[in-house]
């Protein structure tokens, strides 16, 4: 997962020069039980690291966004990226992209999306989280810990570009794989201290299915 990030709060842009983005980390996959998560980290899995306490101290805030360090994909299509303990977590999830790549004449699907929630627009729903275990369920059908919400932040603007590049041969039982690249520029979310992400990239792996 490719992550490189700056984040603006309430219009002031916050900058941390030791942040030059994630290395990337190829993600695997597999049919069976939690390792089908298909996630992609950079240091441990999240969803065990809260498992002492249980409970959430953590807000998204200006800073939140170089602590996620951790994501995946899967469907068609849902991404995600979290901070180490997820207790923060980014869900970005739509529609029919990778079967849209798949029947181009080229094998790519590209678009910029305004994100807007009064237009009739298909468009990507980006959700901030807080809370614990935030992503067992994300792309695994197997998961130990139960999630629980305690904050959820809806982007009410911005800009999305996706492109999705078709890999492979979709299947018999609906299967889609592709790899998807999503770059948000200037995404505002509706929360009581609103904060906007002026720039975040994530890549991965997405039209397969968990279980």
């Amino acid at each position: 997962m490719m992550l490189f990030a700056w984040l603006l709060a309430c219009g002031e842009k916050e900058s941390n020069p030791e942040d030059t983005g994630a290395e990337d980390t190829a993600a695997e996959s597999t049919d069976t039980g939690a390792e089908g998560t298909g996630e992609s980290t950079e240091g441990s899995e999240g969803s065990e690291g809260n498992s002492g306490s249980g409970t959430s101290d953590n807000t998204w805030n200006s800073n939140t966004i170089f602590d996620l360090v951790s994501g995946g994909g899967c469907g068609d299509y849902f991404l995600y990226a979290h901070n180490a303990d997820d207790t923060l977590s980014l869900h970005i999830s739509g529609s029919g992209l990778a079967m849209e790549a798949h029947q181009s004449q080229r094998g790519v699907f590209e678009y910029t999306y305004t994100i807007n929630p009064m237009t009739d627009d298909i468009q990507p729903r980006i959700v901030a989280q807080e809370g614990v275990y935030l992503n067992a369920w994300s792309c695994n059908d197997a998961a130990i810990n139960e999630p629980r919400i305690d904050g959820e932040y809806v982007a009410v603007s911005g800009t999305v570009h996706v492109t999705v590049v078709a890999e492979g041969e979709m299947t018999d039982w609906g299967e889609v794989p592709a790899n998807m690249t999503l770059e948000m520029t200037d995404v505002c979310f509706e929360s009581p201290e609103p904060f906007c992400i002026e720039a975040f990239s994530i890549s991965e792996h997405i039209g397969w299915m968990p279980g």
